[in-house]
């Protein structure tokens, strides 16, 4: 795809977003919208992650991350660096790039911001997550938080928009005590689900509707 390239998505992120749309595709289960989420008592709590972008061996890949097991609701899940809203943190982007060092020890100064994802709320936790892209030129040695990260995980964006990797699993989901059939991205043979395969969803089609313009 042509554009694969930083100039290219940073472009076709200036486009209107397309959250609910791209969202279902690869939603798990029925949710709230995040706009109204925001009225729920209690309120949730906000977070933002980093979809960062790198070259490898001249082909465009992106990073995930293996949460350690036994660690709540999103224990041993696959997902982008990030975490919750701290006071100190001037922005929801802010926010993003001081948890992406938090948890691999990438620093901000190595990140180009190229735009953002829509919003979700994710129940369980009762968070909604702001989802930011990144390029990063030259990708550094990194230092996996022990507490946080099991495993870090390097996949090519191409590779995202090849439907065979796309099926339907059945997943243990605490929010309903029981298995769930739910549409899954295999990442290395990694079952990806839920708020990461949504905001996947909307970059791929975010994409494709840009390319589809030229």
């Amino acid at each position: 795809m042509e554009v694969l390239n930083p100039t290219s998505i940073r472009a076709a992120l200036q486009e209107p977003l397309l959250g609910e749309l791209a969202h279902g595709k690869m939603m798990s289960y029925k949710r709230a919208l995040a706009k109204e989420a925001m009225h729920f008592d209690p309120p949730p709590k906000i977070s933002a992650v980093m979809m960062l972008l790198y070259f490898q061996e001249d082909a465009l890949h992106t990073l995930f991350m293996k949460r350690p097991e036994n660690q709540g609701v999103h224990s041993g899940q696959i997902s982008f660096p990030g975490g919750k809203k701290e006071d100190a943190d001037i922005s929801l982007l802010d926010t993003a790039l001081r948890e992406t060092k938090e948890e691999i020890g990438l620093s901000q100064e190595y990140i180009e911001p190229l735009g953002k994802l829509s919003e979700i709320y994710i129940p369980p936790s009762n968070f909604i997550v702001h989802p930011y892209v990144g390029f990063v030129k030259e990708l550094p040695q990194l230092i996996p938080s022990p507490d946080e990260v099991k495993e870090i995980i390097s996949f090519p964006v191409l590779r995202l928009f090849d439907d065979s990797i796309v099926s339907k699993k059945q997943i243990f989901i605490p929010k309903y005590q029981s298995q769930v059939e739910v549409p899954v991205f295999d990442i290395h043979g990694h079952a990806l689900w839920g708020a990461t395969a949504m905001m996947i969803s909307e970059f791929k089609m975010m994409l494709e509707n840009y390319s589809n313009s030229k």
